[in-house]
C-alpha cells in the first residue's frame, strides 16, 4: 500500500476512535494528514472506502504476524498460542477505535463492506480447524467443527472483558489457558462419545464451496508475482512450489522442503507462512 495511504489510514483511525466516525469529517481527516480535501479523494472515494481499508490494513497487519509464526520451527501448540497472544495484542491496540464503532453502531454495512467481514469471519474458522487438526491430530477429526466454534466463541468472550469491561489480562496466560479449555473439550467428546451438533454437512451450507480455493488462488498469485522478480535458484524453488500446491494431492514433504528454502531469506517469511497456515505443515 502506498507510504500516502498509510498516513490517512492511521490519521483517520485516531480521529475516529477520538470523535467517532460519522461526526469526523473528510476536511479534518485531510487536515491531519496536512494534504487537500481534493487529495483525499485521489486516494479513497469515500469515508466508507477509507473505512473498509482500515479494516483491511490492520487485518492484515494481523495475518503477517500469525504467519511469520506460522513459519518458525515451533510445535504446534507454541504456535496457535503465539498466534492467539498476537491476536489479542493487535486487537488491544486499537481499543479505543473499537470501542467507539460499538458506541455509535455506525459501521455502513454496504456490500464491500459485508463481504469482507464475511471473508474475515469464514478466514478465522479455517484458521482455528487447522490449527487443531495440527495439535489434536485424529482426536478431533469428528469434532473438529464443533471444538472449533466454541473456541472462537471462548476467544470473543474473553475479548469483550478487555475491549468492553477494560479487564487486564496476562494475555500470554490467557491463551494458555484457552488452549487447556479445548484440550477439556476434546477430551470430554472422546470420553462420552457425544455426537457434535456442529457437523461437516452443517458448516458446508454455511462457508462457499470456492472459499477454500479462492485462498489458494491468492497463495498462487502471490508466489507468481514473488517469481517474476525472483532469480536463481530462489526462482527454481518457487516454479517446483508453485507445481505442487496446485496438485490434486500436494505431497506435504515437498512443500516443506521448498518452504525451508524460502525460509532462508526473510523476504518470504511472509508468503510461506501462508502456504503453511493454509497446509498445516
Amino acid at each position: 500500500m502506498e507510504d500516502k495511504k498509510i498516513i490517512i489510514i492511521e490519521q483517520a483511525i485516531k480521529l475516529f476512535a477520538q470523535k467517532g466516525f460519522s461526526t469526523t469529517s473528510v476536511q479534518e481527516i485531510a487536515n491531519e494528514c496536512s494534504i487537500s480535501k481534493g487529495a483525499f479523494y485521489l486516494h479513497f472515494k469515500s469515508k466508507d472506502e477509507l473505512l473498509l481499508a482500515i479494516f483491511t490494513h490492520y487485518s492484515k497487519e494481523i495475518e503477517q504476524k500469525t504467519d511469520e509464526i506460522q513459519a518458525m520451527d515451533l510445535d504446534p501448540r507454541t504456535k496457535f498460542i503465539k498466534q492467539l497472544t498476537v491476536t489479542y495484542q493487535e486487537i488491544i491496540k486499537h481499543r479505543d477505535f473499537i470501542i467507539m464503532q460499538i458506541r455509535e453502531q455506525a459501521i455502513p454495512f454496504n456490500e464491500d463492506i459485508e463481504a469482507f467481514v464475511r471473508h474475515m469471519r469464514f478466514q478465522s474458522y479455517f484458521f482455528y480447524k487447522r490449527s487443531l487438526l495440527a495439535i489434536y491430530g485424529k482426536k478431533i477429526d469428528h469434532t473438529i467443527w464443533e471444538v472449533t466454534l466454541l473456541m472462537q466463541g471462548m476467544f470473543k468472550a474473553y475479548m469483550d472483558l478487555i475491549i468492553l469491561e477494560g479487564v487486564d489480562f496476562d494475555i500470554e496466560k490467557l491463551c494458555e489457558s484457552i488452549l487447556k479449555r479445548a484440550d477439556y473439550l476434546v477430551e470430554g467428546f472422546n470420553r462420552t462419545c457425544d455426537q457434535p451438533v456442529i457437523t461437516d454437512e452443517l458448516m458446508n451450507t454455511v462457508i462457499p464451496n470456492d472459499f477454500h480455493y479462492n485462498q489458494l488462488d491468492n497463495i498462487v498469485r502471490t508466489l507468481e508475482e514473488v517469481k517474476e522478480k525472483a532469480e536463481g535458484d530462489i526462482e527454481v524453488t518457487i516454479t517446483v512450489l508453485l507445481e505442487e500446491i496446485q496438485k490434486t494431492e500436494p505431497r506435504s514433504a515437498v512443500i516443506k522442503g521448498m518452504l525451508s528454502n524460502l525460509e532462508e531469506n526473510d523476504l518470504f517469511k511472509g508468503i510461506t507462512g501462508q502456504i503453511r497456515t493454509f497446509f498445516q505443515i
